[in-house]
């Protein structure tokens, strides 16, 4: 009779033991971690009195969560656009009965390796973080057909520089999905991301939207002479999803 209770209340242990087992492994979260988020860039100090423009884009982060540290390493990258101007201009001078749109946008790319602090449970993770990497601007031209959109007939990149870049920044990300990937035991975690970064940078000469000039006929005129030269420190604030798994 002693030897039945044992073994039912072994088995009844055994059973209670399973399901706890089940759970462990289903949050088994993996050590990789990424964001897509929408960039606001705002020009600071030099580049703000040349730019006044805030710049439009999206960024994109991946880190590797170093284990049993409250340590993020990784890349972020991005980009946006601060300025566009577009002219409805003849096809050339001998075809003045076609028209194109002709677009110059001046544009700014983010290239960055992180460092962040952050904790690795919990339903809401502050962190904050260190950068360091580049900032690359850009302004380019294209032609396109008037009557169909993003129907491009040509381009040029009229001037484009790079400056060396570091900063830091903070933000929180809070949890709303929690849950088990396609392979068993392994888990996924799904965050709303805000953050604010504040990056300094090197020299470099870029054009803004009063760069662009009309020649006497009113076609558009883009010349180096017009560009301007500063620093190109930046406040970038982000909002978007991140996921680690």
């Amino acid at each position: 009779m002693n030897t039945m209770k044992t073994l039912s209340l072994g088995i009844l242990v055994m059973m209670m033991l399973i399901p706890v087992r089940s759970s462990a492994q289903e949050y088994r979260i993996g050590q990789f971690q990424g964001g897509l988020d929408f960039l606001i860039a705002l020009p600071q100090n030099e580049f703000k009195e040349n730019s006044n423009d805030a710049g439009f884009g999206l960024s994109l982060d991946l880190g590797y969560v170093i284990p049993k540290l409250p340590v993020v390493a990784g890349i972020s990258g991005g980009f946006a656009t601060y300025g566009s101007r577009t002219f409805n201009v003849p096809f050339s001078s001998t075809v003045q009965l076609v028209n194109v749109d002709l677009t110059t946008s001046n544009n700014i790319a983010l290239g960055h390796l992180f460092l962040r602090f952050q904790p690795q449970d919990g339903m809401f993770r502050p962190y904050f973080e260190g950068l360091v990497g580049f900032h690359y601007l850009w302004t380019e031209s294209k032609v396109e057909d008037e009557r169909f959109e993003d129907s491009d007939i040509a381009g040029s990149v009229n001037l484009d520089d790079i400056a060396f870049s570091y900063g830091a920044g903070a933000g929180v990300m809070f949890r709303v999905y929690r849950g088990e990937t396609d392979e068993p035991g392994r888990g996924v975690e799904v965050f709303i991301n805000g953050r604010v970064r504040y990056l300094y940078g090197g020299e470099a000469k870029y054009f803004n939207e009063d760069s662009i000039t009309a020649a006497p006929n009113g076609a558009p005129i883009l010349e180096e002479r017009y560009a301007k030269q500063s620093e190109t420190d930046m406040m970038n604030i982000a909002l978007g999803v991140s996921v680690r798994f």
